[in-house]
């Protein structure tokens, strides 16, 4: 039975596909458009260095691997454009490499987020909705910036460096067991537990100014706990998960 399509969540966007396999064009033209936008098609990270000078767009899909120029050096070249809106745009990675390493060499290109190869259609929308509206929000990208903010931290130290350096060797030691606990439990699609792990989580989020995920973490425990939008569970994980191993290795440099 033919479904009929009835989301145009995406309508009025402009978006702009940089890929170079003919295959995965069609295939993501047909869910952009099905869901109300308008697309642009690039084939390597040139075209869409090209294309982004000459209009708007509301968010770019960067594949991350093509020929002539690839989506890191196309990401590179976009936020060091003068004009700040143009350099502003959100740039979701499109990749089949996922570990902590290539994460972390995203983020540092400017990257805003990412989705693993092949992507779930769910998935895509809640990703160009989220950073479309990041955009909005905060209109300036700041390439390379920390995750994370130890205001709070520093505030109640008291000036105590020790006391500093020990909060943030308890986020390394055990925020990323508690991720893997969430991981897992959203694997077993054990709702409660996610909701749970969630909810622990959140407070550790707050106090170390990880602003990335702020919205996420409470959306996941909303979810879960209501166990309603569950097709967002596994989207919002996967950026608890990428955000809080990017702010381990940050950290990492405030202790070593």
């Amino acid at each position: 039975m033919q479904r009929t399509r009835t989301d145009k969540r995406l309508y009025g966007k402009t978006i702009l596909v940089a890929e170079d396999v003919v295959l995965n064009q069609h295939l993501t033209r047909h869910i952009l458009e099905s869901s109300g936008a308008s697309v642009v098609i690039a084939n390597n990270g040139s075209e869409a260095l090209d294309w982004l000078k000459r209009q708007f767009f509301d968010c770019i899909l960067m594949d991350v691997q093509m020929p002539e120029m690839d989506g890191i050096e196309a990401t590179e070249e976009i936020r060091r454009l003068p004009d700040p809106v143009m350099s502003a745009t959100p740039i979701i990675a499109l990749t089949a490499n996922c570990q902590a390493e290539d994460l972390l060499k995203y983020q540092k290109a400017g990257m805003d987020d990412f989705l693993a190869k092949p992507f779930d259609e769910a998935l895509l929308l809640n990703a160009i909705l989220s950073n479309a509206k990041k955009k909005k929000e905060q209109p300036t990208h700041l390439p390379g910036r920390d995750l994370y903010d130890l205001a709070m931290i520093r505030s109640v130290s008291g000036g105590d460096a020790a006391f500093i350096k020990k909060m943030i060797l308890l986020f390394i030691d055990t925020v990323p067991l508690n991720v893997q606990e969430l991981v897992d439990a959203a694997q077993a699609k054990n709702w409660e537990q996610v909701s749970k792990m969630a909810h622990k989580l959140k407070s550790t989020v707050d106090s170390m100014g990880i602003k990335a995920i702020h919205d996420d973490i409470r959306k996941l425990e909303a979810n879960a706990k209501s166990q309603q939008n569950l097709d967002q569970v596994s989207h919002l994980v996967k950026q608890v998960e990428t955000v809080v191993s990017l702010c381990v290795r940050q950290l990492q440099k405030e202790v070593s």
